[in-house]
C-alpha cells in the first residue's frame, strides 16, 4: 500500500513538474507614438508580465534598427510579477508613415520569441527637396580621399505656413563645416545649405549637422551625413 501511494504522489509530482512553466504577457502588441517632427526623439513604454507559474528569464529585448534604443527590464520575472520596458525612438532621417519593431526573446516555452511593433508619424517643416538620398535627411559622400575637402549643397523647404528664422547651426565633428544662404524663411522658401567634408579617417563612418529654428514643433533639423574614406594612391 505504501508503494501505491509512493508512485501516487511521484505521479502528482511529475505531472505538477511538467505543466509548471513560465508565460509571457504583454499589455500591448503595439505602439504608437503619434506625430513626431523629424529629428525628435520620443519615448514610449510597455510592460512583460510573468502570468505563468514559474520563473520567466528575459533572456534580450532588442530594437531591430539603430534609431531606437531599449531601456533593460528585470532579467527574471517571478510568477505574477511584472516590469516596464522603455524605448526612445529618434526619427532622424525618416518621413511618413515608420514602423520599426523591437524583439523580445525569453524561456517561455509557447512563445519563446515576440515583438512589439513602434508606429509614428514623422512629418517636417524643413523638407529635404535637393541633395540628399531620395528626398531624405541623408547626404551621401562616396570615396573621399582621406585630408581632402569636398562640398555638396543641399536644399531644406519651409513647408509650413509661417516664416522660420534660422537661428544657428552646429555639426557632430571637426571633419564637417556648413554655410548657410539665409537666416529667414517664409513659407516655400528653401534654405540653401553647403556641406564641406574633410575626412580624417578611412572607411565608412557616419557624422551629423544640426540646423538650429524657432519653430518650436521642430527647433533642430538633423541632416546625416554619411561617407566613405579611402587613402590617396
Amino acid at each position: 500500500m505504501k508503494r501505491i501511494y509512493f508512485f501516487s504522489a511521484l505521479a502528482s509530482f511529475l505531472a505538477a513538474l511538467a505543466f509548471s512553466q513560465p508565460k509571457l504577457s504583454l499589455d500591448k502588441p503595439e505602439v504608437d507614438l503619434g506625430t513626431i517632427y523629424g529629428g525628435v526623439k520620443k519615448t514610449g513604454t510597455f510592460t512583460l508580465k510573468n502570468i505563468g507559474n514559474d520563473t520567466l528569464r528575459i533572456i534580450s529585448v532588442r530594437p531591430t534598427c539603430g534609431c531606437t534604443t531599449v531601456k533593460q527590464p528585470k532579467a527574471f520575472l517571478l510568477p505574477g510579477e511584472s516590469d516596464v520596458a522603455e524605448f526612445e525612438f529618434n526619427s532622424a532621417g525618416y518621413r511618413g508613415k515608420v514602423e520599426k519593431h523591437v524583439n523580445i526573446n525569453t524561456n517561455d516555452p509557447t512563445s519563446q520569441y515576440i515583438d512589439v511593433k513602434i508606429l509614428a508619424d514623422v512629418r517636417e517643416i524643413l523638407q529635404p527637396v535637393n541633395g540628399t538620398i531620395n528626398g531624405t535627411s541623408m547626404l551621401f559622400f562616396n570615396n573621399v580621399i582621406v585630408g581632402n575637402k569636398t562640398t555638396q549643397t543641399v536644399g531644406l523647404k519651409n513647408v509650413s505656413n509661417m516664416p522660420i528664422v534660422v537661428i544657428g547651426d552646429s555639426v557632430s565633428s571637426s571633419e564637417l563645416a556648413l554655410k548657410i544662404n539665409t537666416h529667414t524663411l517664409r513659407p516655400n522658401d528653401t534654405l540653401s545649405i553647403q556641406i564641406t567634408l574633410q575626412p580624417q579617417k578611412t572607411g565608412s563612418a557616419y557624422e551629423h549637422c544640426y540646423i538650429l529654428t524657432n519653430h518650436k514643433n521642430q527647433p533642430v533639423v538633423e541632416i546625416q551625413v554619411k561617407y566613405f574614406g579611402i587613402k590617396e594612391n
